[in-house]
């Protein structure tokens, strides 16, 4: 079997990047830019289009990406692209499990290898470049689908940084009502002031609700306006779920005026808090 690439330099690296064990089982020649092979059995040429799969992703797949974001979605500003980018990657690496529409999704790599293991199979010489251009149409659509999902999640993303850049506004615009709020996570949670009483009725701290519309936010109650609506000085929550998503937009929200403590105190109940205060 021969492949030929387009250059010398690109047969070449392609042929750094095997095992020499693999090199030496098929026999490999390395001819300018021509590279001939004698795999002898079918699982030989599974492993070809394993590492051919593997060097088109390596060396191709962060610019074909980019040429998706920018030509099929229109995004030209730099530090878009790079975001949307960054994305793609996480999704790749698992780092956005949480996103329901990853379920499903192919495996890159092995739509590459199902397009390559017949063609291995029936075909005594390639062109690299028509592999590429011509073979790949199912890992390119995969490819698109991912850049879409990153772009939902980019747009997501920046929404929610609005909405935090909003809220951290009303915290330093209105006037604290207490210099410190201790939160014990639960449900529900419990608010207890500076002076260590539980804050029994929440919505009637002020009348807030009705000004988030004039920051142009709609949102219903939560722990999180709730304090902003108290806008202490200080905020104190005691969780044993730090990284959970409503703890770390408080922290995005607060700052440095919150502060995470273990939750073992949580389990007391409100007479035993103030005791163990005292």
């Amino acid at each position: 079997m021969d492949i030929t690439f387009e250059s010398k330099q690109e047969a070449a690296e392609f042929y750094r990047r095997l095992p020499s064990s693999f090199r030496q089982a098929v026999k490999l020649l390395l001819i300018n830019n021509r590279l001939a092979l004698f795999p002898d059995n079918k699982p030989a040429c599974q492993e070809c289009a394993r590492f051919i799969a593997r060097f088109i992703m390596d060396k191709y797949e962060k610019k074909w990406l980019m040429e998706i974001i920018e030509k099929h979605y229109l995004f030209t500003d730099a530090e878009e692209k790079i975001s949307i980018l960054n994305i793609v990657s996480a999704i790749f690496a698992g780092e956005k499990n949480d996103i329901p529409q990853t379920d499903g999704l192919p495996d890159r790599r092995q739509l590459i290898i199902d397009s390559l293991e017949g063609i291995l199979n029936e075909h005594s010489t390639l062109s690299f470049q028509s592999i590429l251009r011509f073979r790949l149409n199912a890992y390119r659509e995969a490819l698109r689908r991912f850049v879409e999902i990153a772009i939902d999640e980019y747009k997501l993303e920046q929404e929610y940084q609005v909405f935090i850049d909003k809220l951290r506004r009303i915290i330093r615009a209105y006037k604290p009502l207490c210099e410190r709020i201790e939160v014990f996570d639960g449900s529900p949670f419990k608010l207890f002031d500076d002076r260590h009483r539980l804050i029994r009725n929440v919505q009637s701290v002020r009348s807030f609700y009705p000004l988030l519309k004039q920051w142009g936010i709609e949102a219903e109650p939560s722990i999180i306006l709730t304090l902003i609506a108290l806008a202490p000085k200080q905020v104190i929550v005691y969780t044993d779920r730090p990284e959970d998503g409503v703890m770390k937009t408080l922290h995005r929200v607060f700052e440095d005026r919150v502060c995470f403590l273990p939750g073992s105190f949580s389990a007391r109940d409100e007479a035993g808090f103030s005791e163990y205060l005292q």
